[in-house]
């Protein structure tokens, strides 16, 4: 069985690949576009019809599609890889890169009293050779943001690639109301739009479920995140 290490490599190597196809794609678009006069107008209007006609044009990216894919059950809640790079292409998150921006958040959820497992390989899918620019390696909860550019991720996002349902009012299944309480906690301090929160590096976040007082505002973060 691969280590991660070469499965991560292995993914990179893909993704350049897929790069590399899509460059040369671009290429010809640039060239095909210089041509000029009717015959890029019907190069163009003969890929819109192939579009139209394969069903290509309906939207499976788009942030609607992407919320009513999310797994909104009680939990715990395994990796969604299903529709994984559609989420990934609808929030317009950068490419990854661990070597360019890499930084690193804990998460621990928390439901009725109980701690639910954020799981390991969340934002892969290796049949399909795709790593999302937020993941995570093992089950500490420990969220990777790895891109080719300084982004802003929020909570929110990772929990999209995740595949969890997760807005200011649900989490899942679950929803506040007659007691119960879901709120998310950041360094210890509440905020109020958990999913707009921006992540930054050695970021401790909770997210809890459940009547108030029966999960923790914060914890000391895994000594791995560096």
């Amino acid at each position: 069985m691969a280590s991660r290490k070469e499965q991560k490599e292995q993914l990179r190597a893909e993704r350049e690949e897929r790069e590399r196809l899509e460059k040369a794609a671009a290429a010809r678009r640039a060239r095909l576009t210089r041509i000029g006069g009717g015959a890029a107008v019907l190069v163009i209007a003969a890929v819109i019809i192939g579009i139209v006609a394969s069903g290509g044009g309906n939207d499976k990216s788009s942030p609607a599609a992407v919320a009513d894919s999310l797994q909104a059950t009680p939990g715990p809640w395994q990796p969604l890889t299903a529709g994984l790079q559609n989420r990934s292409d609808a929030l317009k998150l950068p490419a990854p890169s661990d070597s360019i921006y890499h930084v690193h958040a804990q998460l621990k959820v928390y439901a009725d009293g109980k701690q639910l497992p954020v799981p390991a390989d969340v934002g892969i899918d290796p049949a399909k050779g795709f790593l999302a620019s937020l993941h995570t390696h093992d089950a500490k909860g420990i969220i990777h943001m790895e891109a080719v550019e300084v982004y802003p991720f929020t909570l929110g996002e990772f929990m999209d690639i995740w595949g969890v349902k997760y807005t200011p009012t649900q989490l899942g299944a679950f929803r506040p109301g007659k007691g119960l309480v879901l709120e998310t906690y950041i360094n210890g301090q509440k905020v109020a739009d958990g999913p707009a929160a921006k992540l930054k590096q050695g970021d401790r976040i909770v997210i809890g479920f459940g009547k108030p007082g029966s999960f923790p505002k914060d914890f000391k973060l895994d000594p791995s995140v560096t």
